[in-house]
């Protein structure tokens, strides 16, 4: 019998693949997956796991992430948030523009990628602003491996208008204009979306409540906020026919609209994240500065609804929006409510929150792959290199143990962010991941991380011959 050398195997796991979980043994050579088999006898590896009573997944990608280095390592570096991110499950993440400066050109992009290649524990994509609107700014971003384009339609805040440089498209006229410049790079166009005017409006409501008071940040960022400027949004792109996705959509209003306008034909699709679907504007009040996202975190009957749409496929997919920042940004906010910073740690709770949810029975597993797998690997052209166990495809792997229970609290975090996780603190957990597995190689193995330096991690679209 002819033996084979490989990396790696993992044996007894129950698989996921082929769209169904059965027992089988995973093969890895060279950072993909060799063979899925029944039989390892002729194949040899110095490291086998035995993932017996195991779950087995392929690697989660996070398509919406903050690290912003190398600036502000105050609030997080690219081995803090990345370990983070691994010890979450995630083997990919897409990285966001926010930074200082603004990654709205290849120059930065490319310095961005360096960066991130020297410290990286997983695997990155690097999404930047559209910035100028010229075909050598675009095409610079595109060759330097963009994985899609991000646009914000409201302004830039006063006080971090750097880091936002090129980002920002708040007039109607600039909206349209952003979507037909972003179509000529055939990549997905990523929407925060809030309008400006509406913003402008319902500041003067912030005199109605106390500084401190959270329950500002609903009154002053209503539902129709966000549903008004995805409308604009869609009702554009009606004309200009690119494809859109709405980034972390947080109410009934919001899923009416992305319907209707799917239902119209659209290549639409849209997010939502664990803060949504698992915490209230209750929640925000108990944590005060803390639980600070924009847009704002809703109201029970918008987080029923938000669930609901996973199943219905008005949502497509599940995503982090991890913002690490300091304790010292956001207890600013514990005064003026108005003064933290907006966002939460979310990267690595966001699966085994859903584990958690999958203990409960208000999600399938395999729901949860689809959602957090599968979708964004084939929404951004990764697919099938990513988001699937398969033969020839990479080897990011999850294990996961999901009898585990445990209890969130900071010391069970590694992001830089973590003593600022008060929206999940105190929350019990069934489920854990047991190891990463990033290109064939254990990053996280439950205690510790390892980084292997010859990998190349950095991801970008598949091209189309």
């Amino acid at each position: 019998m002819m033996i084979t050398n490989c990396d790696l195997i993992i044996k007894n796991g129950k698989v996921f693949e082929k769209n169904k979980f059965k027992k089988n043994h995973i093969v890895i050579k060279n950072g993909k997956i060799f063979k899925l088999t029944k039989n390892i006898k002729s194949f040899k590896s110095k490291k086998i796991i035995n993932a017996d009573k195991k779950i087995v997944i392929p690697g989660i990608i996070d398509i919406h992430f903050h690290v912003r280095a190398p600036s502000f390592p105050q609030r997080g570096t690219v081995q803090s948030e990345t370990k983070a991110a691994a010890k979450g499950g995630i083997t990919t993440l897409f990285e966001m523009p926010i930074s200082n400066p603004c990654m709205s050109n290849a120059k930065v992009l490319n310095y961005r990628k360096k960066h991130f290649d020297e410290n990286t524990y997983i695997n990155f994509a690097m999404i930047p602003a559209l910035g100028k609107f010229n075909d050598k700014n675009l095409n610079g971003l595109i060759n330097s491996g963009a994985i899609a384009f991000k646009v914000f339609t409201i302004n830039p805040p006063i006080d971090r208008k750097s880091e936002f440089a090129g980002l920002c498209f708040p007039e109607e006229k600039n909206i349209l204009k952003a979507l037909i410049h972003a179509k000529k790079s055939n990549l997905t166009t990523i929407f925060h979306a809030e309008d400006q005017s509406l913003l402008d409006h319902f500041e003067k409501k912030q005199k109605n409540f106390k500084r401190n008071n959270p329950a500002m940040h609903n009154a002053m960022r209503p539902a129709v906020v966000e549903a008004s400027a995805i409308e604009k949004i869609l009702r554009l792109n009606s004309i200009v026919k690119t494809k859109v996705h709405i980034a972390h959509v947080t109410s009934e209003l919001s899923l009416e609209v992305i319907s209707k306008f799917k239902n119209k034909g659209q290549s639409i699709t849209a997010e939502t994240c664990p803060h949504y679907l698992f915490k209230n504007e209750k929640d925000v009040i108990r944590s005060g500065p803390f639980g600070k996202i924009n847009p704002p975190i809703r109201n029970q009957k918008d987080q029923k609804k938000l669930w609901s749409a996973l199943k219905n496929k008005t949502l497509d997919i599940i995503a982090s929006d991890h913002a690490s920042f300091s304790y010292k940004e956001k207890i600013k906010g514990r005064q003026n409510f108005l003064k933290a910073p907006p966002g939460a740690p979310s990267g690595e709770l966001m699966l085994p929150l859903m584990l958690k949810a999958v203990s409960e029975k208000k999600i399938k597993l395999e729901k949860v792959i689809e959602l957090m797998c599968i979708n964004p690997a084939k929404r951004f052209n990764i697919f099938p290199n990513k988001g699937l166990i398969k033969k020839g495809s990479d080897a990011d792997i999850v294990i996961l143990d999901m009898n585990k229970k445990w209890t969130v609290d900071k010391n069970t975090l590694v992001s830089k962010g973590k003593n600022c996780a008060h929206l999940y603190f105190g929350e019990k957990i069934k489920g854990e991941i047991n190891k990463t597995i990033v290109n064939g190689n254990v990053v996280y193995d439950g205690k510790k991380f390892y980084r292997n330096r010859n990998m190349n991690n950095f991801v970008s679209p598949i091209r189309k011959n």
